[in-house]
């Protein structure tokens, strides 16, 4: 099967998170016919996590779930244009696992062994803050294994992942009516002026993921609440950068007063992985005939737990993370060959 004709059967599986049954159970049957056996691993109830203990240390982990549908329409029924095929999960991370398959699929044919010469793990729950998942995963494979993690890098080798503070601000002025809006002090018009004392206090731009206050009444609203989110940078403890904001939330104007809550901090991870990627490289190399490039996955993944379980880690994967979670996401067929090339010259280098 053509990869690209496997990602668009994915791409059909409604997989948001705490969804991912029907996709585990296409992954399962999958690799059951051409004669490999997935272990279950229980995550919480009606969910699971799916992996294959092979030969060796290199493991190669991809998460099932995606983002809900978010405003993209169709985004069940993939669609292929101008070489592209577009979709939810297309490229995060449906398009690598799609090809991932398809290069087991060729690898047990060609060596008429399903004796693998390494591991796999699909994993769920990935694009929440509780990643349980690879959290789970990191139990069944303990010690120092050599982990490539799949995620849209536009085909970089990351050895490294920023950091990243997110968290909740609620600021709550008195209300008044909206004909003497001029006497009152408006929450909203308050978290703007936080945000623009945090950008300058913190030397980088904040990320506004949600901002929510005000409804039709003509009034002042009394709250404004906001989701946001820094990154957390090499060196730096995400903290420091909360005693920062905290300062800033001390300043506000007479009769107004702010609630910041934690959701969800990590710093910059460095993956003591420069062998392993190293040896990406020259595989990649002799797959597609050129050299990928290094770099820093600009979001967290499941490498982190994987890290902190003692795995030395890369992060890669084709596709564009700036267009993952969108209503562009989508992947190019080139891309997904380029992949399935890699994969398979990977199970090759290693048996």
């Amino acid at each position: 099967m053509k990869s690209s004709e496997l990602l668009k059967k994915l791409i059909s599986i409604k997989s948001p998170s705490g969804m991912e049954r029907q996709i585990q159970e296409f992954i399962e049957r999958f690799f059951a016919k051409i004669g490999i056996k997935l272990e279950r691993q229980e995550v919480e109830r009606d969910r699971f996590n799916l992996f294959f203990k092979g030969k060796g240390d290199v493991l190669i982990s991809c998460h099932v779930d995606t983002v809900p549908p978010a405003g993209m329409k169709g985004a069940y029924r993939p669609v292929e244009r101008d070489g592209r095929i577009y979709g939810r999960g297309a490229s995060d991370v449906k398009g690598a696992l799609a090809s991932l398959m398809v290069a087991v699929e060729t690898f047990v044919k060609e060596s008429e062994s399903t004796d693998l010469p390494l591991s796999l793990a699909f994993v769920v729950d990935e694009e929440t803050n509780s990643a349980l998942g690879s959290l789970k995963m990191a139990e069944v494979f303990k010690g120092e294994y050599r982990t490539l993690v799949l995620e849209p890098t536009y085909g970089r080798l990351c050895t490294a992942q920023m950091g990243a503070l997110e968290f909740t601000l609620k600021v709550r002025c008195p209300s008044a009516h909206g004909s003497e809006f001029e006497k009152a002090e408006n929450p909203v018009k308050v978290m703007w002026e936080i945000l623009g004392t945090l950008e300058r206090e913190l030397s980088r731009k904040v990320n506004v993921i949600m901002l929510r206050g005000g409804s039709k009444l003509y009034a002042v609203p009394k709250e404004c609440e906001a989701l946001l989110e820094v990154k957390v940078l090499k060196g730096e403890d995400f903290r420091s950068l909360e005693e920062k904001i905290k300062q800033v939330l001390n300043t506000l104007p007479s009769g107004c007063s702010a609630q910041y809550r934690l959701e969800d901090g990590e710093n910059f991870l460095d993956f003591r992985s420069e062998e392993f990627a190293d040896q990406l490289e020259e595989i990649y190399l002799k797959a597609n005939g050129e050299r990928p490039q290094r770099g820093v996955m600009p979001s967290w993944t499941d490498a982190a737990n994987y890290h902190r379980a003692g795995h030395r880690c890369v992060v890669f994967g084709h596709g564009s993370l700036i267009d993952s979670h969108t209503d562009r996401e989508s992947i190019s067929i080139l891309e997904l060959e380029r992949m399935e090339r890699f994969f398979l010259e990977l199970l090759r280098s290693l048996s």
